[in-house]
């Protein structure tokens, strides 16, 4: 586990008088003070506008608790002519709230993992929420110009995947939109759907993933053994978890040092939020989700597979947020 760190006073001054300009800064912030001084400075010094992504958590915040800071954009969006897009969720249980928004650009996107906001082009912010908090325990900051560049593009092409709300309401009212995906419930099988996905997979291959998932299928012989064949297809694997774990970075060495072409390429970090999935990608254009059912001891993991293309895309997209964010915290070390 990674310590956690508070940002020295004097940087964070720094980043509020030149209006988080300067110095240049990618941290994990735990400090709360600094957190809601982060929040609050956000709110005085935009010039421009926002793109944020909000996940079920994030909106829920900004709408229950965030009344006066909510309240003071509204004035600002007057005052300053600012531009405000945002994407979240829009589901039977929050449509109503999310249409009393008056001033803000608003699309809907299906089952959206996490959240991130891009103020003026020139800050970058994730809200970090702890398993059962309200509130944001920790915040990522970067002011990086390559990280916001990336983010920024990131954002531009979830923003046109995502449906206006216009239409999204429409859907809630006539029930349309909803995907049909395949489920698998018995561990084995979902073992055999990982292989064959892989055994598929021609040019891209990433695994997103809770470690505490992902060792179910660590030890098998086989899943390795076809990481090895696509490998020598000369096509790309990138995996992403959430802790480091020996038993993985292990197996992922003994291939790497036998293969001649691409490399695993693997990223872990506790800085970020834990996941409590697995997703595997193959491709762009197919997915599998595996879930730990927490309801259920027999069995433990439900996995769900879908070909939606949009649907893939997006969490592919997602997937290089997080990734982004991990190399830039490598960077800043």
């Amino acid at each position: 586990m990674e310590k956690s760190l508070i940002l020295d006073d004097s940087t964070y001054q720094q980043l509020r008088k030149s209006k988080f300009y300067h110095p240049e800064v990618t941290e994990v912030i735990y400090d709360v003070d600094q957190l809601e001084g982060m929040i609050a400075g956000a709110i005085n010094v935009v010039e421009k506008g926002f793109d944020m992504v909000w996940d079920k958590m994030m909106f829920n915040f900004h709408f229950n608790l965030l009344h006066e800071g909510y309240e003071a954009m509204e004035r600002l969006i007057d005052e300053k002519n600012l531009k405000i897009r945002l994407i979240v969720e829009a589901v039977p249980e929050n449509i109503e709230q999310i249409k009393s928004i008056p001033n803000y650009e608003i699309r809907h996107l299906d089952d959206i993992r996490s959240n991130f906001g891009i103020l003026d082009n020139r800050a970058y912010v994730v809200s970090i929420f702890h398993k059962g908090s309200p509130k944001p325990q920790q915040v990522f900051f970067s002011n990086s110009r390559a990280l916001i560049d990336k983010q920024q593009a990131l954002f531009d092409q979830l923003w046109e995947i995502a449906i206006p709300l216009e239409k999204r309401i429409k859907q809630l009212e006539t029930h349309e939109g909803s995907r049909s995906d395949r489920i698998i419930l018995n561990s084995d099988e979902i073992e055999d759907e990982i292989i064959s996905l892989i055994n598929k997979c021609n040019r891209e291959l990433i695994i997103f993933s809770s470690i505490h998932i992902f060792k179910h299928f660590i030890y098998s012989k086989n899943i390795w053994k076809y990481c090895s064949i696509l490998l020598a297809r000369n096509a790309r694997i990138k995996i992403l978890v959430d802790s480091f774990d020996p038993d993985l970075l292990y197996n992922v060495q003994l291939i790497n040092q036998k293969t001649k072409g691409n490399l695993i390429q693997l990223e872990y970090s506790a800085k970020l939020e834990s996941l409590n999935e697995c997703l595997i990608i193959i491709d762009g254009s197919q997915l599998l989700r595996i879930i730990h059912d927490h309801r259920n001891i027999h069995p433990p993991l439900i996995a769900s597979s879908t070909s939606d293309r949009n649907y893939v895309l997006v969490q592919e997209i997602l997937f290089e947020k997080y990734w982004n964010e991990i190399n830039n915290l490598t960077m800043f070390g």
